[in-house]
């Protein structure tokens, strides 16, 4: 199976590993009782997960959570990176959606359990395309034409720099990784038939359906 991205110049990049950090917006560790992690902590999503088609299917009998995210596209392979190099390893930026089968997960947080299978089922790492700017402005997710999740780069609680620095610490990172930075506070459940758009300012840069 292949599975790539789009950048804005419509090249495809591989992707290799897709990572994600857990707790990292004090309001969305709020909302779900969990405490904030004093260091950066990640989880992965299995390839079959990338999504950047424009529909997604729920699995029978789950329901899912959108969490909504500034995703980091990785350029080159690299270890132990220094804070003041990690925009030398970034390709581009994008939004996606990290889908979570909730239930399923707080089941595995109860018994201490990995949250694996509860984040990579087929279609649940939605991925925009990727550009060169850094996203700046606020980003937002909306459903159905009303907002549900909104955030901006400055509230996390540790910065993307932080986290290229602290993951390349711990294994290598590399080209054509993807690292889904932390979503913010109101979190929920989609339906079939709902339409999604994601953006940040005043555009839109993904849009898909859930059915």
């Amino acid at each position: 199976m292949n599975f790539t991205v789009k950048t804005k110049q419509n090249t495809l990049i591989s992707i290799r590993n897709i990572y994600c950090i857990g707790r990292n917006y004090h309001a969305h560790a709020a909302e779900l009782n969990s405490k904030v992690p004093k260091q950066p902590f990640f989880f992965q999503k299995s390839l079959p997960s990338l999504n950047t088609s424009n529909k997604f299917t729920i699995p029978k009998d789950r329901e899912i959570h959108h969490e909504l995210e500034v995703v980091i596209l990785i350029q080159k392979n690299g270890e132990e990176i220094p804070v003041t190099k990690t925009d030398d390893y970034i390709l581009g930026y994008g939004l996606g959606l990290d889908l979570t089968d909730r239930e399923y997960q707080n089941e595995l947080k109860r018994d201490q359990l990995p949250w694996l299978l509860s984040k990579s089922f087929q279609g649940s790492a939605i991925v925009s395309c990727f550009q060169g700017e850094k996203i700046s402005e606020d980003f937002w997710l909306k459903i159905n034409g009303s907002i549900r999740q909104k955030g901006n780069i400055n509230q996390m609680i540790f910065s993307i720099s932080e986290q290229i620095s602290f993951l390349s610490g711990m294994l290598p990172l590399l080209e054509g990784d993807l690292i889904f930075t932390g979503t913010p506070s109101g979190v929920g459940p989609i339906q079939n038939g709902d339409e999604l758009e994601l953006g940040y300012g005043e555009r839109t840069i993904h849009s898909l359906m859930v059915k």
